[in-house]
């Protein structure tokens, strides 16, 4: 069954491999596995970590993906914002073909505060008047990474196009980065969808849970609380990462593997109507709605 991953750094890696001399990244690091995987898009991303000049950045990931370009269906995003300094840098990138940003990287930056930056930090004016012009462009708003307060004060702006899109629940797993049920609910309310992620300790904290069991736990959960209509898959697979350190699952360490989660779905009793909403046909509607 095919399935659109909300999450995946494969722009990153892109651009990064594509500067070290490796000619096309994409076939060496990629196809196979998304081929194997039966991932037909999703959100793929560059992300703000440091410093650096995201428009090059972004002009070489595109240089190389272009002759896969039609192979795949992609939403092009930002993973955090820091080097997006203002309007006109965000237009230009609009410009190029993203519709996609979260306002940080973990960070508390010019636009917003982030999970790891001080708790009281929230949406700047400026951040305010990015939303207003994802808003106006009908660009996805991508809440994952942002504190707590961060996060309402985006909700409170009404995002057209709203998603978290590699998070899990916060009761099943305390990772700062997981939301809480009260976010759930809110996010469900405002009109947003979560893509749920595979790493570790979003899963779970408990090693024994580390696996696509506990990753269908989460979804579970997630769908209980949410409704089916509202929930994706949000992979953020890192074994191609730089200085990879394997905090995917056990059972589930790259692209080639997602079938597993279907299977296991199958296995939980998951109905074929509410996996294929969950692999694809939520992600479908959210890019439908971005078109209109």
């Amino acid at each position: 069954m095919k399935i659109y991953d909300t999450h995946s750094d494969i722009f990153d890696n892109l651009y990064r491999k594509y500067r070290k001399g490796v000619s096309d990244p994409f076939l060496t690091d990629h196809l196979s596995s998304l081929q194997e995987g039966e991932i037909a898009g999703g959100i793929w991303v560059i992300y703000s970590e440091s410093d650096f000049d995201i428009i090059s950045a972004y002009q070489d990931a595109l240089e190389v993906f272009a002759p896969y370009e039609r192979s795949f269906t992609v939403i092009k995003g930002l993973e955090g914002l820091r080097n997006v300094k203002d309007l006109a840098t965000l237009d230009k990138l609009y410009q190029m073909g993203i519709r996609h940003a979260s306002l940080t990287w973990n960070e508390a930056n010019h636009l917003a505060g982030g999970v790891k930056g001080p708790k009281e930090v929230g949406l700047s004016a400026l951040g305010k008047a990015f939303i207003a012009y994802m808003n106006e462009k009908k660009m996805i708003v991508d809440v994952s990474h942002l504190n707590e307060i961060s996060f309402y004060d985006v909700l409170n702006e009404k995002p057209r196009l709203l998603i978290a899109s590699h998070s899990n629940s916060q009761f099943l797993s305390q990772h700062p980065r997981n939301l809480t049920n009260e976010q759930l609910k809110a996010l469900k309310e405002a009109g947003g969808m979560i893509g749920a992620v595979a790493a570790r300790r979003f899963v779970s904290l408990d090693s024994l849970k580390q696996n696509i069991k506990g990753f269908v736990d989460q979804i579970e959960f997630l769908v209980n609380i949410m409704g089916e209509d509202h929930v994706m898959l949000g992979l953020d697979m890192m074994n191609f990462l730089p200085g990879y350190v394997n905090d995917n699952l056990d059972d589930l360490n790259s692209h080639s593997e997602a079938q597993g989660i279907i299977k296991e779905m199958f296995a939980r009793g998951f109905s074929e109507t509410l996996i294929k909403k969950i692999s694809h046909q939520n992600f479908e509607k959210l890019l439908q709605r971005s078109l209109l």
